[in-house]
């Protein structure tokens, strides 16, 4: 059984709980109105304000329903059992009746007039909702109404909204970040970034919908926990009988034509809102969108889909075979003959296979490639089989093998990929076959001299079939695709650390005659990874931009490279602190592609990581860089496990956690090394620093200038920045002169702040480091600003400035309340102050008031207590500060 938080159904609603209390205790008004779609906790809502608000007055609930519409009254039945036959139908009589419940037991004057409660006020009959305004404009009650967004909604209700006497609250579906809450609360667990973005897109943010799927998915297996983290363990949501049964009766109140229009939709979604149109008319069109069952997109065509995924997967369960055969011959006959996206494109091969119609060997080998990397692993086998061609089987086995890797079996696809080579009778289909095993031997973290023969078996490859044929046009090809061993060859001494002369080939490459669009997008993907890895990032997402937008504009050709040239953009990004726009990109990029949601999300993570360890919130950091470990496990394209594990590992000693972080460094030792040279170094470079932060290995702190030295050796920049920039921020300083060194021409305002602050410190200047670390602290740097504090408060204290450096430390006392977790033990003697107990929020606030010279009577009426209530937790301030008089608060 799952487990439910007390106050799971209120997640991401604190304001509007808020809000409709205010509305509801407001002497002046006459109630609120909560508009929402079924299922979005409208009742759960007005509940909890109910409870919390405890009203004095008698409460009434009514229910509306479609059975009792259509009789007089219907809806207050409960409150009409005393009247007489005649009296049921006069109006006069029935409110009497309900007049006396409202004020039944009533004893004087209590503080809340009489409230009327009405759910599902959109399915009122006309005499009650008449009854019910006239109550209201008459002030003998207040209203709560929870109604849908109907357009036949009965007009009394819907005008106590429109003309202001009832203050209207949309309650809208759950966004990301609060489906990711409530589905951990749910679960008990932390959930994949990518899993809860899913359900969110599954559900439509529906917290009804969202929790049935849950409860299935946990039953049913197709959510499971790995390695403490929940996640969708299939390609598919299945949808259970349960969760039918509820969208079949929500859909049960519409007319056939409507049903029919939504199956149309359910089939062919996305379909462009001129084409629906010329399929249902535009009346039909309208009436759902007023309905609010179907939604427009963006973009020229306006493609329109279900609002409700979930409701698609229902509809499409139960269309005849024969009627799905005619609706999508219907649709296909308005449809454009050229698809305009590689959604479009599948959908119609899908149709075709669906619908029996003859397709051509090359059309499904193209949507089986297209359906693999976009993660749609079941349609590209689907696909694949019904290749019959015998000159296309290399190319057959090629997607049959990704599909296999997609699904985690590596060993069936390394075989199916080594048929496919000994099969090869065409270039292209060595070069798939090709790229398929440096990219399985990459996955499965085989040696590098492997990819060399990997790359040398393709040149012996073009060899053979240029000696078969004298053809003009291969021997053209296989120039273009030499040129394409040369960007391997470069992409293996990339691997192997060896980046002597490889930017100059890699621009060599870019600019040859030869060359087609793959080779240059190749070329800035790598040249991209170089420059990072050289420390020059700003020129690097240069590259790494313009291969992202040519991969964009090409449609399915370069669609393969899409991850990779992501993530290289996304570290160039970073190291440029350009974190908003890192995130812009994958924002982006999940929207454009949905079926790369969880890797995608699994980057965000990296990125929202690296944010909070900038910004000192470490036990943040922890979690996300566990939850982007966990989403590449099984899709790491950018080779960033290693990376990953070991920033998980540091994050994870920061925060004080050093359980978690020790068995990430036990993995880290004994699991396969995977990635660059480069990537390996960054791992082991915050191993390092975790284990000094642990105190696990004495040498630690000095392992860190070592690899320093040994990345600037190889020419790794950027790597001997990061290792000596940890250094520094652990409290050592042996290092800064290197680091002033490698920081002279570092773009980004954090490479910027850290030169100041390391300047500064080589020079032995408080003044400017006090002055480099209080800017770091303005720009969100608050992991500089604490360190370069404490460095400068030992060396005031040892230049005989004591009461400076005692003001020094009251102010890291404060700023240490903003950090998470526990000081590193090398700063502790720079900064004692910082582990005094910390000031609490109520305490934080009134120092914030003294500062701004409020006096305690003051901060007493601000506060609506008593002036002796503000006087102790001044004097525990004090007390914790090591200050005896409130000016000297003034100095923080």
């Amino acid at each position: 059984m799952i487990r439910v938080e007390p106050d799971a159904d209120l997640v991401g609603r604190a304001r509007l709980v808020k809000e409709v209390t205010s509305a509801l205790d407001d002497v002046a008004g006459f109630g609120a109105m909560l508009v929402g779609e079924p299922g979005v906790g409208k009742t759960a809502l007005a509940a909890y304000v109910l409870e919390h608000l405890r009203w004095t007055a008698p409460v009434l609930h009514v229910n509306g329903g479609p059975s009792l519409r259509s009789i007089p009254f219907g809806a207050l039945a409960p409150y009409l059992h005393t009247l007489s036959v005649a009296d049921a139908d006069s109006p006069v009589a029935v409110l009497r009746a309900v007049m006396a419940h409202l004020t039944a037991g009533q004893v004087g004057r209590p503080r809340h007039p009489p409230l009327l409660v009405v759910d599902d006020a959109h399915e009122l009959d006309d005499s009650s909702s008449a009854l019910l305004a006239q109550l209201i404009t008459a002030r003998r009650a207040k209203l709560l109404v929870m109604i849908r967004n109907a357009p036949d909604a009965p007009a009394e209700i819907a005008d106590l909204g429109a003309d202001g006497l009832l203050t209207r609250f949309e309650v809208t579906p759950l966004d990301r970040d609060a489906v990711s809450l409530l589905c951990t609360r749910i679960l008990g667990g932390p959930v994949l970034t990518g899993t809860s973005h899913a359900l969110a897109i599954i559900t439509g943010g529906n917290p009804m919908f969202l929790r049935a799927l849950l409860e299935q998915g946990t039953q049913d297996g197709y959510l499971v926990e790995r390695n403490g983290v929940w996640r969708l363990a299939n390609e598919q949501t299945p949808t259970h009988l349960r969760l039918g049964d509820l969208i079949r009766s929500q859909l049960r109140s519409r007319s056939p034509e409507d049903l029919e229009s939504l199956e149309l939709v359910a089939l062919a979604e996305p379909i462009p809102l001129q084409a629906l149109t010329q399929c249902i008319g535009s009346e039909a069109v309208e009436r759902l969108q007023s309905h609010q069952l179907i939604v427009p997109g963006q973009g020229p065509d306006h493609p329109v889909s279900l609002r409700y995924p979930l409701h698609g997967e229902v509809l499409r369960a139960q269309v005849p075979a024969a009627r799905s055969i005619v609706i999508r011959q219907e649709v296909l006959a308005v449809l454009e003959t050229e698809p305009r996206s590689l959604e479009d494109f599948l959908r119609t091969v899908s149709w075709g296979l669906d619908c029996g119609m003859p397709l051509e060997d090359r059309i499904l080998l193209e949507a089986a490639g297209v359906a693999n990397r976009l993660h749609d692993h079941a349609f590209a086998a689907r696909a694949v089989r019904a290749v019959s061609a015998p000159d296309l089987r290399s190319r057959t086995l090629v997607e049959l093998a990704r599909v296999q890797a997609g699904r985690g079996n590596y060993g069936y696809a390394e075989e199916l990929a080594e048929e496919a080579m000994r099969r090869v009778t065409d270039l292209r289909a060595a070069k798939e076959a090709t790229l398929l095993a440096f990219d399985l031997k990459l996955a499965t973290g085989g040696p590098f001299e492997d990819l060399s023969d990997i790359v040398d078996r393709l040149r012996s490859v073009i060899a053979d079939l240029e000696l078969r044929t004298s053809d003009q046009v291969l021997a053209e090809d296989a120039e273009r695709y030499r040129l394409g061993c040369r960007l391997l060859d470069c992409r293996v001494a990339i691997l192997q650390g060896r980046l002597a002369g490889v930017e100059e080939e890699l621009r060599t490459i870019l600019t040859a005659p030869e060359g087609g669009r793959e080779t240059r997008v190749g070329a800035r993907i790598l040249l991209a990874e170089v420059l990072t890895t050289a420390g020059r990032p700003n020129d690097a997402s240069e590259y790494s931009g313009e291969a992202l937008r040519m991969i964009e504009d090409s449609g399915a050709d370069l669609i393969g490279y899409r991850e990779l040239a992501t993530a290289h953009h996304i570290l160039a990004l970073v190291y440029c602190s350009q974190l908003p726009e890192a995130r812009a990109v994958l924002q982006s990029a999940a929207t454009r592609h949905p079926g790369s949601i969880v890797y995608f999300a699994g980057w965000t993570d990296f990125v929202d990581g690296i944010a909070a360890l900038r910004g000192g919130q470490n036990k943040e950091a922890s979690t996300r860089f566990l939850l982007a470990l966990e989403a590449l496990r099984e899709s790491d394209v950018g080779q960033m496990m290693t990376v990953l594990l070991g920033l998980a590992a540091f994050s994870c000693a920061l925060a004080g956690d050093a359980v978690r972080a020790r068995t990430l460094v036990d993995e880290f030792e004994n699991s396969p090394k995977r990635g660059s040279r480069s990537a390996r170094l960054h791992g082991r470079v915050f191993m390092a620093a975790a284990s000094s932060l642990l105190d696990d290995a004495p040498g630690s702190r000095s392992e860190l200038l070592q690899l320093a030295e040994l990345a600037e050796k190889g020419g790794l920049r950027q790597l001997a920045a990061l290792a000596l920039q940890l250094s520094l921020l652990l409290g050592d300083t042996r290092g800064v002169p290197s680091l002033v060194r490698l920081l002279e021409d570092a773009p980004g305002e954090d490479a910027t702040g850290l030169l100041a602050f390391a300047a500064a410190t080589q020079a032995r200047d408080t003044s400017a480091m006090l002055d480099a670390a209080t800017t770091a602290g303005a720009q969100g740097n608050l992991a500089l600003e604490f360190a370069g504090l404490s460095l400068a408060s030992t060396y005031l204290a040892e230049q005989g400035a004591t009461s400076s450096a005692r003001a020094l430390q009251r102010r890291l006392t404060i700023l240490s309340a903003d950090r998470q977790g526990p000081v590193p033990t090398p700063l502790v003697a720079a900064a004692p102050a910082a582990n005094l107990p910390k000031l609490t929020p109520t305490e934080r606030k009134i120092v914030a008031l003294v500062k701004e010279g409020y006096s305690n009577r003051a901060i007493a009426a601000s506060k609506s207590v008593s002036v002796r209530t503000v006087e102790g937790p001044l004097y525990r301030i004090f007390a914790k500060l090591g200050v005896n008089r409130r000016e000297e608060l003034r100095d923080f």
